[in-house]
């Protein structure tokens, strides 16, 4: 007669601990997901990532506005060659509190800035890399941003541009590419007796 009320105590006891077990996988993985959409505290965002933030000179020099999520404490350049990947400088420390934003902290920097900062050809683009630490520690963060090459803005340098051999040609590869394009398309479309919304 004891043993009876002892097996029905045991097994919700392990009825009880399945349904929990049950619960709980089914709420990790939803929670998981949750936590997964939001950034921890300790990152930083790139506000203009997606847009120019380097304005290149004509002499090859630059200057550089990148705008943060939050305020930094530190800020950390340096500058690669985007094809082979060579580092071209070696990590300088950006001097400033920053700017405060609507969007965020800009952190405005020219280059050269130093004797020993060796130049940059204006007509080659290159890789600028930042470096963040974060707020509590650890490692950097890293971002990059285009040194994009240098186009000049004054009207005659725009006239000089448009006459420039090299766009002429590339305009000219263009209309051939899209003529050649637009023939294989009626010819496409001839062949099937079907008109090609889309002629990819």
């Amino acid at each position: 007669m004891t043993q009876r009320p002892r097996f029905r105590l045991i097994r919700r006891t392990a009825l009880l601990a399945a349904a929990l077990l049950t619960a709980a996988i089914v709420v990790l993985p939803a929670s998981g997901a949750a936590l997964a959409q939001s950034p921890p505290p300790g990152d930083i965002q790139l506000v203009n990532r997606d847009r120019q933030m380097v304005e290149r000179k004509k002499e090859g020099d630059f200057i550089a506005r990148p705008v943060f999520s939050r305020q930094v404490s530190e800020l950390y350049y340096s500058i690669r060659h985007p094809d082979t990947g060579e580092w071209i400088t070696n990590t300088y420390r950006v001097q400033g509190s920053g700017k405060r934003l609507s969007e965020g902290w800009e952190y405005t920097f020219e280059y050269p800035a130093l004797d020993e900062q060796p130049g940059l050809d204006p007509e080659q683009a290159f890789l600028l890399v930042l470096a963040v630490p974060p707020a509590g520690g650890g490692e950097r963060q890293v971002f990059h941003a285009l040194i994009p090459v240098h186009q000049p803005k004054g009207l005659w340098d725009r006239v000089l541009g448009a006459l420039d051999p090299d766009r002429w040609a590339r305009a000219a590869a263009a209309w051939v590419i899209q003529g050649v394009h637009g023939t294989l398309c009626g010819v496409l479309e001839g062949v099937t007796q079907t008109e090609i919304s889309e002629c990819g």
